[in-house]
């Protein structure tokens, strides 16, 4: 038996994300093969002593996942990590409607706005970008969800090649093949409509998306959880939506009724500034529908050709590509694919390989 500490940011339940679903599949799967895993998203109360090894989640909450790197270290435990990565920049400068942003442009001229507040995000960035290599250099093994994640890593932190392990993300084929349209469709009274779903926050581009589809004439439904900090985004949001004929903004819905929305839609839209693989086009992909995802994600080893890619940064990019994918047939083949070389049951025997190759390693 493997005993694993997942080591996972503090909010990994409270505010539910697609690193949610991953940590909780891979536990499940990973227990027939002899690996129990334990969730630990609070490093003071975690019993490291009780552990073989600690696998690290999250590359961006630096503050959370040095602690559980310490606290492993303190045990000479060795570490693993998943980090669910992608380059931030662009996100980091585009134009941002987040207070200090604001403030800054209340106070100065824009291009004064503009210049510090580059400043201040550039200075912030290389800190960050400091802690995360620390934490890269310290652990056994990388585990990026695809190989353009390993590329990128690679090139922004200077890490060897034979130190990554990719391990896939993977879909809840069972909870899926569950759900019925119809459950969504007879509650909302829609069906044949462009849906978004995520937690709403400014990274994911909500407000982006409702923005280019001011005016279209097909129903959009947007779908997802609202933590508190981000109440202010959705509330520009929901104005954003205003001007959308035919729109709802549904807030924390159960996950089997979402898959019921996305069986009961034809077109699926991830807009974000940054992304890892984004499960939820995954998973809208299995359901049927026509996939629209950004450029800012890995998207190509699990897509392939039969998705279309919008550009966050490129005006009418987003209305552009989800007309086209609303005027096509329903992809047939990509379902297919995804059912075969998607799953957490591959997943989770890839990761108990990597767990392997780190405890039979010499001198552990």
């Amino acid at each position: 038996m493997i005993r694993v500490l997942f080591a996972c940011r503090p909010q990994i339940f409270s505010i539910p994300g697609g690193d949610t679903v991953q940590l909780l599949k891979l536990k499940d799967y990973l227990s027939p093969l002899g690996v129990k895993a334990v969730i630990a998203p609070d490093p003071c109360a975690e019993s490291p002593e009780l552990a073989d090894l600690v696998h690290l989640f999250n590359l961006f909450d630096v503050n959370s996942t040095r602690s559980h790197l310490r606290q492993a270290r303190q045990h000479g435990l060795p570490t693993v990590i998943t980090p669910n990565y992608w380059n931030p920049l662009d996100f980091f400068f585009h134009p941002s409607p987040s207070p200090l942003h604001r403030l800054f442009r209340a106070v100065f001229p824009h291009q004064a706005a503009a210049s510090l507040y580059v400043g201040h995000k550039r200075r912030r960035m290389k800190a960050e970008l400091d802690a995360q290599r620390e934490i890269l250099t310290a652990t056994r093994i990388i585990l990026p969800n695809s190989l353009e994640e390993a590329l990128i890593l690679q090139q922004d932190f200077d890490q060897p090649a034979d130190k990554f392990s990719v391990v896939y993300n993977a879909v809840d084929i069972d909870n899926i093949d569950s759900a019925t349209p119809d459950v969504f469709a007879e509650k909302y009274g829609v069906k044949d409509f462009v849906l978004c779903a995520g937690r709403f926050e400014e990274r994911k581009n909500q407000l982006g998306v409702a923005t280019e589809l001011a005016g279209i004439e097909v129903p959009v439904v947007f779908i997802g959880g609202v933590p508190a900090c981000h109440r202010s985004y959705f509330a520009a949001c929901r104005q954003a939506a205003a001007n959308i004929p035919h729109v709802l903004l549904l807030e924390g819905l159960p996950q089997q009724e979402i898959f019921s929305a996305m069986k009961s839609a034809k077109v699926h839209i991830l807009g974000s500034w940054w992304e890892n693989t984004g499960l939820v086009s995954l998973e809208a992909a299995v359901c049927g529908c026509n996939v629209v995802t950004t450029n800012r994600a890995p998207w190509r080893e699990y897509f392939a050709d039969d998705v279309w890619v919008c550009d966050p940064a490129d005006p009418g990019s987003i209305r552009s590509a989800t007309e086209a994918a609303l005027r096509a047939p329903t992809r047939q083949a990509l379902p297919v694919r995804i059912r075969e070389k998607f799953t957490w049951t591959l997943s989770a025997q890839a990761l108990k390989q990597a767990y392997e190759s780190v405890l039979q390693a010499p001198g552990l």
